[in-house]
């Protein structure tokens, strides 16, 4: 083993060997890492190796915190001799933060505390204007927000040219403003510099010592979104859904959600699991009779999708450990005379949520419960009670295996979903 402080010359730049990857890694590698992070100090180690800031998994060691791609890739150099660079695997769940916890330590998710804390001051007090007899905080910035935030959550370009944000942020401020307002997506484009988590670029100085007139806008053609430190922020998802659910509470409260969302491309967050899609029902096009009642056999077409390869062993791991029996309702199902049950993931995996797949995030229950979990009907509670986000549900403990770990993060995010959809949203 290197020993641990040891200076790798940054210089060198060996090629990734076949076969050697996260596997090689071992615990005294990780370890090593740690204390040259320690003897360098953070920004010195990340720039020697190459790395950035993590955005979404820290390490956790004896209370102090590393960014856990970066421990990886010099840990990998400990134990191989080739120090990966970023730019050389993949982070996340399924890759880096799986590898360490294998290991026995502690990865956590998210952006610093302070960071995010203040980012959603800022959206608590954004500057708004009040219209004329109307007390309500004009709706123009909100709105906008939203829309930057479903562009961020599709990995977007930052920044949008004028002509894009007015054609499509003003049918939003029409259809989700208050009543009677004008529509001028000008005003969000411009004054939302005031939350410092936005700039516009493209304005000549001369001209920007006041508000350009939308004839300035459309003469340079400035762009406008997110600063780089908050579309930084915003890219960890934990983030992300912390800010919608601020601004809806703050300034949308009585917007119905599931149309808010439809309109400003957030339909992702309506559901916790993978969003149905009408046009995949098999009789949409059939033949039919008179009574509309489906004729002859089913039509058939050709489709090409990508979908997320899950791990199957986590899957019969979970469903083994709870005895396929259903950790919300306790039953017990039967089909072609084997038990069956169905492994939920907590945070779902695909877009927007980007949740791991791993065994703290997955819940054995059965499929009636797994569309009401997923369709955001029902949540657990702080105190691990199972609720009805309707309060039409009797309340009733999750059931846990004691060797069945839940990450409380996990729980906690879809417990927010279910808050920022919910009509009536005090789920804790």
């Amino acid at each position: 083993m290197i020993a641990a402080g040891r200076i790798h010359d940054s210089s060198y730049r060996p090629t990734s060997l076949p076969g050697m990857g996260l596997g090689d890694i071992r615990y005294e590698h990780v370890i090593a890492a740690t204390e040259e992070f320690r003897c360098l100090g953070r920004d010195e180690f990340l720039r020697t190796y190459s790395f950035g800031r993590a955005m979404s998994y820290e390490l956790v060691l004896d209370d102090r915190r590393y960014d856990s791609k970066a421990i990886a890739g010099v840990a990998h150099g400990y134990a191989t001799g080739v120090f990966w660079k970023a730019r050389d695997f993949s982070g996340g769940a399924a890759t880096v933060a799986r590898c360490l916890r294998e290991l026995g330590f502690v990865v956590e998710t998210g952006e610093p505390s302070s960071n995010r804390a203040a980012l959603l001051a800022r959206l608590r007090n954004l500057k708004v204007s009040h219209g004329p007899g109307n007390p309500a905080p004009s709706r123009h910035q909100p709105l906008s927000l939203l829309w930057a935030i479903s562009r961020a959550a599709d990995e977007r370009p930052r920044l949008t040219p004028w002509p894009t944000f007015r054609d499509e942020v003003g049918p939003l401020l029409v259809e989700f403003g208050l009543p009677n307002a004008k529509a001028t997506p000008e005003y969000p484009f411009w004054h939302l510099q005031g939350s410092e988590l936005w700039e516009v670029r493209g304005i000549p100085a001369e001209l920007a010592k006041r508000m350009p007139t939308t004839g300035t806008f459309d003469e340079h053609h400035p762009q406008a979104g997110f600063t780089v430190e908050t579309a930084n922020l915003l890219r960890d998802p934990v983030t992300r859904l912390e800010a919608i659910a601020t601004i809806c509470e703050t300034y949308l409260e009585d917007v119905d959600r599931q149309a808010l969302f439809a309109g400003t491309g957030l339909s992702g967050y309506t559901t916790a699991g993978d969003l149905l899609n009408p046009s995949e029902d098999g009789n949409a096009d059939g033949a039919t009779d008179e009574y509309g009642r489906a004729i002859g056999p089913a039509p058939r077409r050709d489709a090409t999708r990508s979908v997320i390869v899950r791990d199957e062993a986590l899957a019969r791991r979970v469903k083994e450990l709870e005895g396929n029996r259903c950790q919300i309702c306790g039953t017990t199902l039967r089909y072609l005379n084997r038990p069956y049950s169905q492994a939920a993931h907590i945070r779902g995996l695909g877009s927007p949520h980007h949740g791991p797949d791993e065994l703290q995030n997955l819940l054995c229950l059965c499929p009636n419960c797994h569309v009401l979990f997923d369709g955001l009907e029902i949540y657990v509670d702080p105190d691990g009670l199972v609720r009805g986000t309707r309060g039409d549900r009797d309340p009733r403990p999750l059931r846990r295996d004691p060797r069945h770990p839940m990450d409380e993060a996990h729980i906690a995010y879809h417990r927010t979903l279910c808050a920022l959809t919910a009509r009536k949203p005090e789920v804790g």
